[in-house]
């Protein structure tokens, strides 16, 4: 008697973990709907069914078809992945794990079997059995299945196990009644099965075994565990089938364990596999949202190990060359530009923009200056002074093309931080500036020092924000801040015989960080803190605050509000008798810069004599520097300049002369950093002279005594 082989032919057949490229197309079902159901009369309704045959160690795929002979409908593509969130575990992998169904077993006498394209060739060894009784059991098992008669299905197959356990077809018997119970949502049932076969001799046939084994880990969510079962697989599998279930499954495991780039490099392995139309989408739909929420370090990770000729190295490095650009690693943006281009992927308008704008920046201008400032909105007269020191400063003509000096390009922040960090950008990019100038609110200022930090630039804030500086090592800040200034001003106050100090202050954020700054003052110049009183923002009567202010023994008044309530609140307390009047002895007030503007001297004088005011920049000066600013600024302009235009001047400056002699590429930004802040003081036009190597100003500020109608330097 010839010797029965699991195929039922004893003539060399189709390999089924190997198979050729003459193999029959096959189709599978994908939607729960297409799942085995069970009807009363045990028949399935509704299924789509995939006809395999016994080979070698398994099943080999066939054209699917309905149960009952109608044609086979298109698969309907529904992919684990888009499952993983939102259905059961089991759910998912019964939409993965479709029901496999075995064609009947037809003797080689009598021509049956299963069909096979042509020039089909194998000399892999067969798996047979002398027992002709087990033959026509699992047949009959097989017959029972094939026609949707899965109850009775199970039933012979468990029978079949039991009467013929040890015959050499008992293992392949195992693997389908377990794929079998697996499409039915029964994995604990059917993982015993598979584990028994994971051993077997033939390792064609444990190699699936382990497979399925893995499939009925995930359904029942024990990914962890099913993962090693399938990463030996990669690369094993022929049959397109199996290499599509194995992928989709170990994407969907990794994700599961929190292995994002391990779940990105399955799908991308997955889509350079001939697969159906429906499933490729569903892949790159979840190879796509991945990619998205992928962590910018596991991103660029990624981007350097996946393999260029997949679908999912462009998208990662499309992706990281955005957020290289983001946070101004232009050294890796202009390496993945290369890198994409070479492999000729096509990049957005976007992508090309930053891209280019990458590659410029490898080229710096020493000549180039840039400056952010606002120019409209909410403080643009300020803004306007500060462009026309710059202007001066750049000798950059009124009108016609500039001829010398540094080159100044300029952007309104118009008070906005994104627009800020968008003139950054532009700057740096565009133009390739060597350093920046501005801007002038804290807020703003903020923004524009991180994304200067981010693509390597120096930029002289006019902020008086002592936090910009911790920004980074390019950061530096122009004006003093309030702490500098009170520091400064109970200084010359002690040294002028004063022992304790008061503070009359508005009730705003200003007024407040102010009168913390003047008691912490105090205490570091060992005064006494005789009190504070405050009085509304805005106010213009003051006659209860100043009630409570008699109550305070004082000798130095401080009083940190604008110049023009100053102007309404020294004269009501000097009639109040809380201040001296036309050189009458009483307490010394003690004013920082806001307080003082072209009008306070000529309307409130008289009752502010001996007054210490904090100055960066006096515009009244006599002579030197603030003198020169003030005769070319008036003679150019028709004005006086202000402090803000006086300190844009001096920073300009100080960048021009530290740029002199810097290479044209990227070392001249960081060369000129260092260079400003170990230059230590210079003769500027403001009191602050330079910058210190913590990138502060030199000398926080002047105090001037006000003496008369002058105003005259304390030192």
């Amino acid at each position: 008697m010839p010797r029965r082989t699991a195929r039922g032919r004893d003539a060399a057949a189709r390999p089924s973990w190997g198979g050729d490229a003459t193999s029959p197309r096959w189709r599978r079902g994908r939607d729960a709907g297409n799942l085995p159901q069970s009807g009363t009369d045990g028949t399935a309704t509704g299924m789509i069914a995939v006809a395999r045959c016994v080979s070698t160690g398994g099943l080999d795929l066939l054209p699917c078809r309905l149960v009952g002979g109608a044609a086979c409908p298109s698969p309907t593509g529904h992919s684990p992945w888009s499952l993983a969130r939102s259905e059961p575990v089991g759910l998912q992998l019964m939409r993965l794990s479709l029901l496999f169904v075995s064609c009947t077993l037809v003797l080689a006498t009598l021509g049956g079997g299963c069909p096979r394209g042509a020039a089909e060739v194998s000399t892999l060894p067969l798996i047979t059995t002398d027992d002709p009784a087990a033959e026509a059991a699992l047949r009959s098992a097989r017959d029972l299945v094939d026609a949707g008669q899965l109850r009775e299905g199970e039933t012979r197959y468990r029978e079949f196990l039991r009467d013929f356990a040890s015959d050499p077809l008992a293992p392949v018997a195992r693997v389908e009644l377990g794929r079998l119970l697996l499409a039915g949502g029964r994995a604990i049932d059917a993982r015993p099965l598979f584990r028994e076969v994971t051993a077997h001799s033939d390792a064609r046939l444990a190699e699936r075994a382990r497979l399925y084994e893995g499939a009925a880990l995930q359904m029942l969510g024990q990914s962890a565990e099913a993962i090693p079962l399938f990463e030996p697989l990669v690369g094993r599998t022929v049959d397109p089938e199996e290499t599509q279930l194995l992928l989709e499954s170990l994407a969907a495991a990794r994700e599961n364990v929190g292995d994002q780039p391990g779940a990105i490099e399955a799908l991308d392995a997955l889509l350079r596999e001939s697969i159906p139309v429906e499933a490729r989408d569903a892949a790159r739909a979840r190879l796509s949202a991945l990619v998205a929420a992928l962590p910018v370090a596991a991103l660029y990770a990624l981007a350097e190990r996946l393999p260029h000729e997949g679908e999912a190295w462009p998208e990662v490095a499309r992706r990281a060359l955005r957020e290289a650009f983001a946070a101004g690693e232009l050294h890796r943006v202009r390496a993945l530009t290369a890198a994409l281009r070479e492999s000729r992927v096509p990049l957005d308008r976007d992508l090309q923009s930053m891209a280019l704008r990458a590659e410029r920046t490898g080229r710096v201008d020493p000549q180039a200056i840039g400056a952010i400032l606002p120019l409209s909105g909410r403080g643009r007269e300020v803004g306007q002074l500060a462009l026309q020191g710059l202007m001066l400063a750049s000798e950059l003509p009124g009108e016609g093309p500039q001829t010398g000096g540094p080159r100044l390009h300029f952007r309104d922040a118009a008070g906005d931080p994104e627009a800020a960090v968008r003139a950054v950008d532009d700057l740096v990019t565009l133009h390739q500036v060597v350093a920046i100038v501005g801007p002038i609110d804290a807020r703003v200022a903020r923004a524009a020092a991180r994304r200067a930090q981010e693509l390597g630039v120096p930029i002289l804030t006019l902020a008086p924000d002592a936090t910009l500086t911790r920004t980074g090592d390019l950061v530096f800040r122009y004006f003093p801040t309030p702490r500098e200034e009170a520091r400064e001003l109970v200084g010359e106050a002690r040294r002028r015989g004063a022992r304790r100090v008061a503070a009359f202050f508005p009730d705003h954020a200003y007024g407040r960080s102010m009168r913390d700054a003047f008691r912490e003052a105090c205490q570091a110049e060992g005064l006494e803190w005789a009190g504070e009183v405050t009085y509304p923002a805005g106010a213009t009567s003051f006659r209860e605050p100043i009630e409570a202010l008699r109550a305070l023994r004082f000798d130095a008044l401080a009083i940190p509000d604008q110049a023009r309530a100053l102007t309404l609140v020294a004269p009501a307390l000097a009639a109040a008798g809380a201040l001296s009047v036309d050189g009458q002895p009483g307490p010394r007030v003690l004013a920082p810069s806001v307080a003082l503007d072209e009008q306070l001297v000529r309307t409130t004088g008289r009752y502010l004599q001996g007054a210490l005011f904090s100055l960066p920049f006096h515009a009244g000066a006599l002579d030197g520097p603030p003198r020169q600013l003030q005769d070319a600024f008036r003679a150019r302009f028709q004005r006086a300049p202000d402090v803000y235009a006086a300190a844009a001047y001096d920073a300009l400056r100080l960048v021009r002369d530290a740029a002199r002699g810097l290479p044209e590429t990227e070392a001249a930004r960081p060369m000129l950093a260092e260079r400003l802040a170990r230059g230590g003081a210079r003769p500027t036009a403001t009191a602050l002279g330079g910058f210190t190597p913590a990138r502060g100003p030199s000398h926080g500020t002047q105090v001037f005594e006000l003496r008369g109608a002058a105003l005259l330097a304390a030192d």
